[in-house]
C-alpha cells in the first residue's frame, strides 16, 4: 500500500500542475470584451450628445473602429485581435430618445476578411448589445482593415480605400500629453478608460458618402461584460 502511494502521489502533483498550467476556456454562458476604439464623427469637438438629450445635432456621420483586446470573448467564440469598422449616421432624433431602440438612420458594418462566420456572428451580438438602436437602413461587407494607435496618432483605413480616418492626439494645450474626459458613459458598455480627445480626419465613400476634417474624434477602451442571453431574447443590431 505504501508503495502503491508513493507512486502515485507524484502522478497526481504532476497531473495538479498540469491543469492549474491549462489556461481556463471561455465559458458559453457569458461574454467579456474590451474594445480599444478609433472613431471620428462630424461633430465639433467634443460631442454634446454624451450630456443628454439637450444636444442639437441634426446628424452625426461617424467612422467607428474597434479592435478586440486578446482574451475577449463572446460566449465560446474567441475574439482576440478582431476588428470590426462601423460607417454610419445617427440622424437627428436618436439622443431625443435614449435607450434601447433609439431610431437612427443608417449603418454598414464591415468586418474585417480574417474574421470567420462565428467571430463575425459574435462581434455582431456585442454590438447590438452596446448599440441596441434601431436602424433606418442597415447592411454588412468585408474588406481588410489596419489599425494603429500610440500616443500622439490613431489610423485606421480599409485595404479598398473605401474607408479612412486619422486622428490628432495632441489637441490639448500640452503637446506631450493627450486630454481626457473621464465619469462618462460610453453607450451601453459596463465601463471605460475615459475619452482620449483628438481631432480627426475620416472619410467614408459608401452609397451615403461623406468627408470630415478637423471634427470631434477620440480614442476610448470600454469594456463590456454579461450572459448571453438565450437566442430570443437578444436585441440584433440591425
Amino acid at each position: 500500500m505504501r508503495k502503491r502511494l508513493s507512486v502515485l502521489l507524484p502522478l497526481l502533483t504532476v497531473a495538479g500542475v498540469l491543469l492549474a498550467a491549462e489556461p481556463s476556456k471561455p465559458s458559453g454562458k457569458t461574454y467579456d470584451v474590451t474594445a480599444d476604439t478609433i472613431e471620428g464623427c462630424s461633430c465639433p469637438l467634443f460631442c454634446t450628445c454624451y450630456f443628454g438629450p439637450s444636444a442639437d445635432e441634426h446628424s452625426c456621420m461617424a467612422n467607428n473602429v474597434y479592435k478586440f483586446r486578446k482574451g475577449s470573448h463572446y460566449g465560446d467564440v474567441d475574439l482576440s485581435d478582431q476588428i470590426v469598422w462601423v460607417s454610419l449616421d445617427l440622424g437627428g432624433e436618436w439622443h431625443h430618445h435614449p435607450g434601447p431602440g433609439m431610431p437612427t438612420k443608417w449603418a454598414v458594418v464591415t468586418f474585417d476578411k480574417k474574421s470567420s462566420e462565428a467571430q463575425r456572428k459574435a462581434i455582431g451580438e456585442v454590438l447590438g448589445i452596446v448599440f441596441p438602436v434601431k436602424w433606418g437602413k442597415f447592411s454588412t461587407r468585408e474588406d481588410t482593415i489596419e489599425f494603429h494607435q500610440d500616443a500622439k496618432m490613431a489610423h485606421a483605413k480599409m485595404a479598398s480605400g473605401m474607408g479612412e480616418i486619422t486622428l490628432d492626439m495632441t489637441a490639448g494645450a500640452d503637446k506631450k500629453g493627450p486630454s481626457v474626459l473621464k465619469n462618462l458613459q460610453y453607450w451601453f458598455s459596463t465601463s471605460n478608460d475615459g475619452f482620449v480627445l483628438a481631432y480627426s480626419t475620416h472619410h467614408w465613400d459608401g452609397e451615403n458618402k461623406f468627408k470630415q476634417e478637423h471634427k470631434n474624434g477620440f480614442t476610448i477602451a470600454w469594456t463590456a461584460k454579461g450572459e448571453v442571453k438565450p437566442e430570443g431574447a437578444k436585441v440584433a443590431m440591425k
